[in-house]
């Protein structure tokens, strides 16, 4: 059966999904100040998530190499709307960061499969543009959501805010269920794989490559710091991070075909890595900016270069390892991803009490590390098949 409904069925939910989430996401770490936490606190809860991610995506590969994607797309989206209904209902940090564990759990057994599904849906040579569609749409997603989470949030709070959530992604879970269809490869689970593999040949230069992306994507956007520098160093509003976080999110849309045009054209790895050098040089300018037009041009160029990232990501990850051991494999790297993500949020949470501008020297600090990374890649590419497993 065709798998080609795929794309615009998985574009349209993720779309959804995570626009849902961008109605509190942007602000998440402010709620949690609402919530009594402390600056430090915030950055263990987000390590915690990660932590719990990392252990997940693991066990998220295998599934999905040995039961089929499907499954590991559709379930967990599921639980996923039950735990993010959950957290609503929590009276204060603790509670609230256990709760939400939980969402990272579910929501990252479906990471090492979502890219592949994506991926395996179309011929590799229009995988550039599929991830393209794919980032764009859900780039409307993250405009629409900041700008609604604003409008709506002196109404209903937080609280309504994550019940909506909770519903919409209930509906897509539905509407997933009804219409994917697999796409796991004949080939999948026929060669051999151990975790220690991924330390082995040029696989331990993808994982790299993957560590120091994510690194920057958390430092410079993901993760709870653009929102409290914004907020102490800035003095900006909850509904004003959410107003320049959509701004900067509808120039990454706009971006998005470009994005994924310059993938299949100079390969997903170079992308990366540029994307990434951009990201961490516009976080440094936008951390010193004081006014409302320096700051806004700074979430322009900042979500400019992270939706280039992520695209590239995307498709890095398909790209760079082979159809019979995607799923574990990266599953594998997620889980040492996810735990780079433990070590050094709350690491530079601490060192943020001593240079408030910590987060974003780092993130530019790993993404000159991914420039290094990516041309020792390219020469191994040069000798070495792309997705040898090193498991001969």
């Amino acid at each position: 059966m065709s798998t080609a409904r795929n794309i615009p069925v998985m574009t349209v939910t993720a779309a959804l999904n995570v626009g849902s989430v961008m109605l509190w996401n942007p602000i998440l770490s402010l709620i949690m100040r609402d919530l009594g936490a402390s600056d430090l606190q915030i950055s263990v809860a987000f390590a915690a998530w990660a932590l719990a991610a990392a252990f997940s995506q693991y066990q998220g590969g295998r599934w999905g190499d040995r039961f089929g994607r499907f499954p590991i797309v559709v379930y967990p989206t599921y639980l996923c709307a039950l735990a993010i209904g959950t957290a609503a209902f929590m009276p204060s940090w603790l509670p609230f960061a256990i709760v939400y564990v939980f969402w990272n759990a579910f929501n990252a057994l479906q990471s090492p499969v979502f890219m592949p599904f994506v991926g395996e849906s179309v011929p590799p040579e229009r995988r550039g543009h599929a991830f393209g569609l794919l980032e764009g749409v859900i780039a409307v997603g993250i405009v629409i959501g900041p700008l609604l989470g604003a409008r709506l949030l002196p109404a209903i709070g937080a609280r309504g805010l994550f019940l909506i959530t909770a519903a919409v992604i209930m509906s897509t879970a539905t509407v997933r269920h009804l219409l994917l269809r697999e796409t796991r490869p004949k080939a999948t689970g026929s060669r051999p794989f151990a975790f220690s593999h991924i330390f082995s040949g040029r696989l331990r230069l993808v994982l790299l490559s993957l560590v120091l992306s994510n690194v920057v994507l958390v430092m410079a956007n993901w993760g709870p710091f653009m929102s409290l520098h914004a907020s102490d160093a800035m003095g900006l509003s909850k509904a004003q991070i959410n107003l320049f976080f959509a701004l900067g999110a509808a120039v990454g849309a706009a971006s998005s075909p470009l994005g994924g045009r310059a993938v299949a054209r100079f390969g997903p790895h170079r992308v990366l890595a540029l994307a990434c050098l951009g990201l961490g040089l516009c976080a440094l300018l936008w951390m010193v900016q004081r006014n409302l037009a320096g700051i806004a041009l700074g979430y322009l160029l900042i979500n400019f270069f992270f939706q280039w990232g992520v695209i590239s990501n995307d498709a890095f990850r398909v790209h760079a390892v082979d159809e019979s051991i995607r799923g574990v494999c990266l599953g594998s790297m997620g889980t040492l991803v996810s735990l780079s993500t433990v070590v050094v949020v709350p690491l530079v949470g601490f060192l943020k009490q001593l240079l408030p501008t910590a987060p974003f020297w780092m993130a530019t600090v790993a993404a000159v590390g991914l420039l290094v990374v990516t041309n020792a890649l390219t020469r191994a590419d040069a000798t070495e098949p792309a997705g040898l497993t090193a498991a001969e």
